[in-house]
């Protein structure tokens, strides 16, 4: 489950990896580092314009200052130390032995999957590497239950029904959860997590653990990042090449006690049965992490909504189908996550999932027509009762009922009260573009 990422680094001699980070020039999720020389043309073009339109001549330094906000930076002082760096990284690496950034004590790097594992070892990272990604943003979270039957839960919704797989699913869960009784042998932990809900809510679940000084190390540093500069769609740190690793490492900060505090929190009001717990942090604005009260917002998005019962995913999908017309679930899928999803935190399986959800039921939003087992290929479209819903002309909990959960909230139809969550119109009526990048 752990692995050293020095020795990984030497068995791409013989097996040089494809990085996650891999796009094609175009595609704006790649990183396109930013050139000093041209934003001090940009600046001058700026200014430039103004002395043409305004009656008070500008200044350089204004003109720099707006440069630099476009950019993502505070001001040009500090995107002309990001370039730099950024340059220094990949001089690095194109010498091919970079010294290591983690080299002077023994570290234990931890991320929500293994999108970077890879991205690091090229970076000249040697530490060692945890993957810790059970999806807490899909399925049961109950409350009240001792470990292994929190796992057993979870191994079984993530099967889908398939005994056999639920076992292998439960000890991998196992392996998972036991690999953090060893982290308090490191000298320092580093978390590496971005804004979205997949994360943010693994970063709670982490932060509760680490609460207890007797379960962690002397030092205990997080990033969490909700844009690059250079990206135009920022979706998550995998998409970023070794350099951008080794300029996120100056970022990492020391985890204080106000975010271990939050983070416990913020884990037993997921697992809650009841959403007012969730709310209540969510509308504090979470000072000591700002990117989580983002991430909890959206999650609690999942919930129905009131005006027409499906949660935002959902009216998403029908919102794509209705603007762009029938297509494949794999074109579905990209317009989702890259164009109409505002926080991108939902894999492609659970994307099948959620089609067959609004497909096989006794009034169906969308028509699917499989042809084949694989479901990239099936072939989608709106159905009138789709499009009712959209316009709040119908509700889904009415017609279809429900029995699913959102954390430690049961939606169930057959038991009652159903929780919902208010929406914003305007977010199922247009396209929303990532609102994070």
């Amino acid at each position: 489950m752990i692995e050293n990422l020095a020795a990984l680094r030497e068995s791409f001699a013989f097996n040089p990896p494809r990085l996650s980070s891999h796009f094609d020039a175009d595609d704006p999720r790649g990183l396109r580092p930013l050139s000093l020389e041209q934003q001090k043309k940009r600046a001058k073009e700026w200014l430039r314009h103004e002395k043409l339109t305004s009656q008070t001549p500008p200044k350089l330094s204004e003109a720099q200052h707006i440069i630099a906000r476009e950019n993502g930076f505070a001001n040009w002082a500090q995107m002309k130390a990001h370039i730099e760096h950024s340059q220094i990284a990949r001089s690095a690496l194109r010498d091919g032995k970079p010294q290591a950034p983690d080299g002077k004590v023994r570290t234990l790097h931890i991320r929500c999957g293994t999108d970077i594992r890879h991205t690091l070892a090229v970076a000249g990272f040697v530490g060692d590497f945890l993957p810790f990604y059970d999806p807490y943003p899909h399925g049961p979270l109950p409350e009240g239950e001792e470990l292994d039957g929190f796992l057993r839960i979870r191994a079984d919704f993530l099967a889908q029904g398939k005994p056999a797989y639920a076992d292998e699913i439960f000890d991998g869960l196992k392996c998972q959860y036991a690999a953090l009784e060893q982290t308090r042998d490191y000298a320092s932990v580093h978390l590496w997590f971005e804004h979205d809900s997949y994360d943010q809510l693994i970063l709670a679940k982490l932060l509760d653990y680490f609460r207890d000084s007797s379960k962690r190390p002397a030092s205990v540093k997080l990033i969490s990042v909700s844009r690059y500069p250079g990206v135009q769609i920022f979706n998550g740190i995998g998409q970023l090449p070794p350099e951008a690793l080794r300029v996120l490492w100056r970022d990492f900060r020391e985890v204080s006690t106000e975010q271990f505090e939050l983070g416990s929190q913020v884990w037993s009001a997921l697992r809650s049965p009841a959403p007012g717990s969730l709310r209540r942090i969510t509308a504090s604005g979470t000072p000591e992490l700002p990117t989580m009260a983002i991430a909890l917002a959206r999650h609690l998005e999942e919930l129905p909504s009131e005006y027409n019962g499906l949660n935002l995913s959902e009216n998403l999908t029908l919102r794509i189908l209705s603007d762009k017309g029938a297509m494949n679930a794999s074109r579905l899928f990209g317009w989702y996550a890259n164009h109409y999803e505002p926080l991108p935190f939902m894999g492609d399986s659970f994307f099948w999932r959620l089609l067959e959800g609004l497909a096989n039921v006794p009034h169906p939003a969308i028509t699917s027509a499989r042809t084949g087992e694989d479901p990239k290929q099936w072939q989608l479209g709106l159905t009138a009762i789709g499009e009712r819903l959209l316009s709040g002309r119908a509700d889904w909990v009415e017609l279809n009922g429900i029995d699913r959960w959102v954390g430690g909230i049961h939606l169930d139809s057959g038991k009652g009260k159903v929780w919902r969550n208010s929406c914003k119109v305007d977010r199922l009526r247009s396209t929303t573009g990532n609102a994070i990048r």
